[in-house]
């Protein structure tokens, strides 16, 4: 009987230490969790990482930050060409985020971040900047009010039309001119799409930036 317990009490104590080891095995390659996050207010970018139990989404180490901030974002804020509030950034939005050996997966605000890392270096746009420091006034102010609204989707055509040479005013009424017919496009297809509360926001959004355009007023009157 000593005999029969000992074995139970080994098979016991070998299945847990093989369980535990099946466990990180599976937690190591399949709950490691990292991933970007950028601050509109602060046109700050950080990198996060942390373990979880694969599945259950459930996070069982602290998380790592790091910061990692494109040049460009950096030259934007370093030469006054946002506004930047006094403290710590408190908004941060999800970049892209990798669970294990799934890859990336981005969000909107990679649209944002693939700007912000274009060229050799990530340089692009801030040459862009230093060439023209009239029309970057103009276009990085635009491009921080569109992130803190979570409407990077509005982004890359801003992006084409300042690529084009335009004097700064040009350039504004450029941007306006597209921004009204694509908050106007985004507005219908989200009424389209049945997302009738996502829809009255971006109008109230449109008309409080655009008031005298006369299709959004249409568009308020029949919401009415």
């Amino acid at each position: 009987m000593a005999n029969q317990n000992n074995v139970k009490r080994w098979f016991t104590v070998i299945s847990t230490l093989v369980f535990i080891l099946v466990l990180f095995i599976v937690v190591r390659t399949q709950g490691y969790v990292s991933g970007f996050e950028f601050s509109p207010s602060h046109f700050q970018q950080r990198e996060f990482s942390f373990y979880e139990i694969p599945l259950l989404h459930v996070q069982i180490t602290p998380i790592k930050r790091s910061s990692a901030t494109p040049v460009t974002a950096i030259y934007v804020r370093q030469n006054g060409l946002i506004p930047i509030p006094t403290g710590t950034p408190q908004d941060w939005q999800l970049v892209s985020i990798s669970r294990g050996l799934t890859g990336s997966t981005p969000a909107d605000a990679q649209l944002l971040v693939d700007q912000l890392q274009l060229g050799t270096d990530d340089e692009y746009w801030r040459t862009w900047s230093k060439d023209q420091p009239k029309q970057a006034k103009v276009l990085w102010p635009i491009i921080q009010d569109l992130s803190a609204r979570e409407l990077y989707i509005l982004m890359p055509p801003l992006f084409e039309l300042a690529q084009i040479d335009h004097t700064p005013e040009d350039l504004r009424a450029a941007i306006d001119d597209r921004l009204q017919s694509e908050y106007i496009q985004l507005i219908q297809d989200m009424h389209d799409a049945d997302r009738d509360d996502l829809a009255t926001e971006l109008l109230s959004e449109a008309i409080s930036d655009y008031p005298e355009n006369e299709e959004l007023k249409q568009l308020q009157n029949s919401k009415n």
